[in-house]
């Protein structure tokens, strides 16, 4: 290795070691400034992206430490071909490093600083913290996250690996993955388990793991990571692993680290950073058939760098297609059931009445719609008249016996009642009984008086 990639590699990895242990405790992210989980800048808009590529990276200006993550600003881009990048229209870069994006239906998700989601229907830009947890609810340190794919359910899933202090003096880097908790919308993850352990000596090169990132190829999972100005692959056969240590190619020696890849429309396309300098860092892509071999120096070409940002670099490329991928659905975010009108009421009659009084009893539908039974309603009228007010009265348990009685009616008069069930979706179909109360008893129908002569 040169000279200058050397400390080009040694710079690259400062960048990292500095994000990471910017992340150790609270008090750090006053020392340096910001906290890297909080929320972004939001409540701006973007024309949403249209184009089928997207592509996070952060830039630099060299009149600012450039291995200071403080310095590095988050840029959204999209292209047509891979080759080409414009700016997202209305994004507003703000402080952050290492970003990455992904799209799940109409949302585009952000992290490097927290987590930015773009509605892409709108391009309303929402702002939210980001946080990766170990299973016991611990956080984790997660270092230079990433976004690796969905699972089933429609869950998001991301790459990283663990802070520089959990990893010293050991002779491998766990590359680790967390899966998104439910109801969190991109802004919460928690450990699932580690993809790989990576060596510090590998397949002929030697360095620290950094920067992971996974994609499918068409045929198996490529996880790739960074060893200063070198990239590693390994292959899976699903996103979540594990990641065989026995697979390892070099992809990238001395080519360029930082990577990111995706399929596109003649291969796979694999990103790097390079550069001659720090001060002069730029993004590269080489098309592959599989992006698992080796890439020649010389099949990269400079696609992206800080000029038309007015800055001196453009680094830490994280790409993604625009597509809607796999919906949240049952698992990745609570579904709310659907309820239905419960059915008709069973079994109502009406018991013996009197000529002023009868009591009308029901039992429970036979369904009740998916959702709780809440309150039975009544109404009554005389034959020829007006329904009265539905009154309601609460169910007090799912099952056995209801009733209702009503006083002050006419007697031998012709009546109609009616009840029916109701639940949070609305009422179900009435339930009608007919009944006649009985005749007022008079004088005529007491016991005769009998009078003797003698």
């Amino acid at each position: 290795m040169t000279p200058t990639l050397a400390r080009l590699s040694l710079a690259l990895l400062g960048a990292c070691v500095l994000s990471a242990t910017s992340l150790v405790t609270a008090g750090s992210a006053a020392a340096i400034g910001y906290d890297p989980e909080a929320p972004p800048l939001s409540g701006f808009t973007v024309s949403p992206p249209t184009k089928p590529y997207l592509m996070a990276f952060h830039t630099c200006s060299t009149t600012s430490n450039c291995e200071d993550p403080t310095n590095h600003t988050i840029r959204i881009a999209e292209s047509s071909n891979g080759a080409n990048w414009t700016d997202v229209s209305g994004w507003q870069g703000y402080r952050g490093s290492v970003p990455d994006v992904i799209r799940r239906e109409n949302t585009i998700y952000v992290i490097g600083a927290g987590l930015s989601r773009i509605d892409v229907t709108t391009g309303q830009v929402t702002a939210d913290s980001f946080s990766v947890s170990r299973t016991d609810g611990s956080p984790s340190l997660a270092r230079d996250p990433a976004f690796a794919g969905q699972l089933t359910d429609g869950r998001l899933i991301v790459v990283y690996v663990p802070s520089m202090q959990e990893v010293e003096g050991k002779t491998s880097i766990p590359v680790k993955l967390g899966t998104e908790v439910v109801d969190s919308n991109g802004s919460s993850f928690v450990e699932y388990g580690t993809a790989v352990d990576v060596p510090l000596d590998i397949a002929g090169v030697h360095g620290m793991a950094s920067d992971p990132d996974i994609f499918f190829n068409g045929t198996e999972w490529v996880l790739y990571v960074s060893m200063g100005s070198n990239v590693v692959s390994f292959t899976a056969p699903s996103v979540t692993g594990p990641y065989s240590v026995a697979s390892v190619t070099v992809v990238s020696q001395g080519a360029g680290g930082v990577p990111s890849a995706m399929v596109g429309t003649d291969g796979v396309w694999v990103y790097v950073n390079d550069g001659l300098s720090r001060d002069s860092i730029y993004i590269r892509r080489a098309v592959t058939t599989t992006g698992t071999s080796k890439i020649p120096s010389s099949s990269f070409q400079t696609v992206l760098t800080g000029t038309p940002y007015g800055a001196t670099t453009a680094e830490s490329p994280g790409v993604a297609p625009n597509t809607e991928g796999s919906p949240c659905l049952d698992g990745c975010k609570t579904i709310a059931p659907v309820v239905a009108a419960p059915g008709q009421v069973r079994s109502a009659k009406v018991g013996r009445s009197t000529s002023s009084t009868v009591t009308l009893t029901w039992r429970a539908p036979t369904t009740d719609g998916g959702g709780a039974i809440t309150a039975y309603e009544t109404r009554l009228k005389v034959a020829g008249g007006k329904w009265s007010a539905w009154g309601s009265q609460s169910a007090t348990s799912s099952t056995g016996t209801f009733s209702k009685k009503w006083t002050g009616l006419k007697a031998a008069k012709g009546y109609t009642a009616q009840v029916r069930a109701q639940n949070s979706a609305g009422t179900g179909a009435s339930t009608s009984v007919t009944f006649r109360t009985a005749k007022k008893l008079g004088a005529e129908h007491h016991p005769a008086k009998y009078i003797f002569f003698l």
